[in-house]
């Protein structure tokens, strides 16, 4: 076991510690709605948690080889269509960068009146228990990210830099240390890099 698989187990045990914490707080009285404060707290949380999880499957996936790409064969498979429950536990594994829309469907959006907030607490516990399965079973979310950097790699895109996080305020001291840990242990896998500069 090397230095950085001890890391990247503790890591994980960490943010299974956080996602524990806060499915313990939204559902201490199993109601099925819960204060606008605790559901944004959840979402910052779920938020941050998912950062943490993109970083950590990074570095479980710089270990992975992988196999060369086998012959395309003349009769694709077929896949089954997506339908909101096949999508419900999905993770993405890079983040979405941009706003959907046309610049003034986004104009546009800014200027309806706010909708209040919504404060089930069921979709937060269920991205949670999505969050949770992955953190129990994250070598196939490891390998389809060991795919795509190999593919974006090999297309000559620029390296990707893992950036500090905002907010580490609000954290506990464990997270703190492990989100600074991994930005330095993130960018020292992807040094490698092809550097377009």
């Amino acid at each position: 076991m090397t230095q950085l698989t001890g890391f990247i187990e503790e890591g994980f045990s960490t943010v299974r510690e956080a996602v524990v914490e806060v499915m313990d707080r939204l559902s201490v009285d199993f109601r099925p709605e819960v204060t606008q404060a605790l559901a944004r707290y959840a979402r910052r949380q779920i938020k941050f948690i998912e950062i943490l999880l993109r970083r950590l499957i990074l570095l479980l996936a710089s270990d992975i080889e992988l196999a060369p790409p086998a012959k395309a064969s003349a009769n694709p498979p077929t896949r089954e269509p997506q339908t909101p429950k096949t999508r419900a536990g999905a993770f993405n594994l890079l983040p979405k960068l941009g706003q959907a829309g046309t610049p003034f469907e986004r104009l546009r959006a800014l200027h309806t009146a706010p909708a209040r907030r919504n404060t089930a607490s069921a979709p937060l516990l269920h991205r949670l228990s999505t969050l949770l399965y992955h953190l129990e079973n994250p070598m196939p979310l490891a390998q389809r990210m060991a795919r795509i950097l190999d593919r974006l790699k090999t297309e000559g895109e620029p390296r990707p830099v893992i950036l500090p996080l905002a907010g580490l305020h609000r954290a506990g001291p464990q997270l703190a240390l492990l989100t600074t840990s991994l930005m330095l242990h993130g960018n020292d896998v992807l040094r490698d890099w092809f550097d377009t500069s």
